[in-house]
């Protein structure tokens, strides 16, 4: 008969502990870094922030500076309204000095100066000299003869000082409108640029949790990607701020 093998009872018991053993440190280990699989999931959802941050900071930096550029246009024309203004006031100034009558005003009227003058007017009809009234126009339909407007140079000092002051009037109106629409334009410009501003700071911040948690997943140190999900939530907070408008 062969013989048995002999197998000594305690080297046998030690084999087992020893697999026992090893099992028990591989479930203590699996359980340690079993926070390790939540670094892929905050890792996913920072990124989703980031690119939709990095898109939205750059559509407000655009839309700013085409508002920049709308008011620089219409600084421009406020500008140009103005220049023409002086060269109006100048004319009217030389026909004065030269002995013209300034137009008659209704009670209560703001002339172009600002003035408040008392005599009545019949300014409305010298502002535009060279055209006809309202009953001459449908006489001059109806003969089909039409005449045509007189040149500034052709009329009498008098009445080309009431176009000069006319003149006036329209381009210091059309400076206010100007002016306004400049400043909201810039207000706006200047809204849009801090939601970028918002949105840049959330991007910048989610990059460095992102890069934090990449950082834990290698050494498997838990409290950095803590500290990156602390990161990434300041992040996330200043997104939705630059979503709201705040």
């Amino acid at each position: 008969m062969p013989e048995e093998i002999e197998i000594e009872t305690s080297e046998l018991q030690e084999t087992i502990d020893e697999l026992h053993h090893e099992r028990a440190e591989r479930e203590i280990e699996a359980k340690q870094n079993s926070w390790t699989r939540y670094i892929a999931m905050t890792t996913a959802l920072l990124a989703v922030f980031a690119a939709i941050g990095a898109l939205q900071g750059g559509a407000k930096v655009n839309e700013a500076m085409i508002d920049q550029i709308k008011a620089a246009d219409k600084w421009n024309e406020y500008q140009a309204a103005r220049q023409k203004e002086h060269i109006y006031t100048l004319k009217a100034n030389d026909l004065l000095d030269a002995g013209a009558k300034l137009p008659e005003i209704k009670e209560g009227a703001e002339t172009p100066s600002g003035e408040t003058p008392k005599a009545e007017s019949h300014a409305k009809a010298e502002a535009h000299p060279s055209q006809p009234k309202e009953h001459e126009k449908a006489s001059l339909k109806k003969s089909g003869e039409v005449k045509k407007p007189k040149s500034w140079k052709s009329l009498a000092p008098d009445k080309r000082l009431a176009q000069y002051l006319a003149k006036v009037k329209d381009e210091t109106d059309k400076e206010e409108k100007l002016k306004e629409e400049a400043q909201e334009l810039e207000k706006e410009s200047n809204v849009e640029m801090h939601h970028h501003h918002r949105f840049a700071y959330a991007v910048a911040m989610i990059q460095v949790a992102i890069a934090l948690s990449a950082i834990a997943a290698l050494t498997r140190i838990k409290p950095v990607w803590l500290f990156s999900t602390v990161i990434g939530a300041f992040g996330i907070v200043m997104f939705f701020m630059g979503m709201l408008g705040k």
